[in-house]
């Protein structure tokens, strides 16, 4: 099992991860989406269940990572770009029974992949940077526009504040884009108990059968996530 993370993650979170899986891979680009998201995993791929969706502009060396470990990939169709909609085609999720995009933004390979799910159309573009799934029903979102919208679906979710989530160049990042999930863990890139929302998040994750892991001492950072390849 490999882990892909953002370059610009502390060293002490990276070093952490190493402890769990064979190799990390630390992702960045240049000259294709803007600074703060450059080195974001989630910006450039979708995952689930085993499938994984690649922009056809991700970096070079992060495919050769992939096909010299014999990850089984696949590309999408639409490359990233700089504006919101063209940074933003991969950054949705899905669990086994739902799918959360924006209307309009999400690239066409995953819509194929995901059309026999319930489709749950969201206000927030940057999807996976906002939200993540404990389970099929249970979700951690720091957005509360999306938090309403689950509601409406009957979906439950734990909100956390995103006041004080490190992330490039903005005052503030997202909770989706500090979390990954491996072996029934989610892995955090910071220590959630350093926010004031930490404790309530432990305890939901934990009431719906999942451990916590922090990677790192610090607040936490949002780099597009923590994404395990095998």
């Amino acid at each position: 099992m490999f882990a892909v993370i953002d370059k610009r993650a502390s060293e002490e979170v990276k070093d952490t991860l190493k402890l769990y899986v064979d190799g990390v891979f630390e992702f960045s680009s240049e000259g294709i989406t803007y600074n703060s998201i450059s080195g974001h995993p989630d910006v450039f791929m979708f995952q689930e269940a085993g499938i994984l969706i690649v922009a056809p502009n991700a970096p070079s060396d992060f495919i050769s990572f992939l096909q010299k470990r014999h990850v089984n990939f696949t590309f999408g169709k639409e490359k990233v770009g700089v504006n919101l909609k063209e940074s933003s085609r991969y950054n949705c999720l899905a669990t086994a029974s739902h799918y959360f995009l924006r209307k309009g933004f999400t690239d066409r390979v995953i819509l194929d992949h995901c059309k026999d799910k319930i489709a749950v159309v969201l206000p927030q573009s940057y999807v996976r940077c906002s939200l993540f799934n404990v389970d099929d029903h249970h979700f951690i979102t720091s957005d509360k526009g999306i938090l309403k919208r689950l509601n409406t679906h009957q979906l439950e979710a734990c909100y956390f504040d995103p006041r004080h989530i490190k992330i490039k160049d903005h005052a503030y990042g997202f909770l989706g884009g500090t979390v990954g999930e491996f072996e029934n863990t989610l892995f955090f890139m910071g220590d959630v108990l350093k926010h004031a929302d930490g404790e309530k998040l432990q305890e939901y994750i934990r009431h719906n059968n999942k451990k916590v892991l922090c990677l790192g001492s610090d607040y936490l950072y949002d780099g597009g996530g923590v994404f395990f390849v095998k």
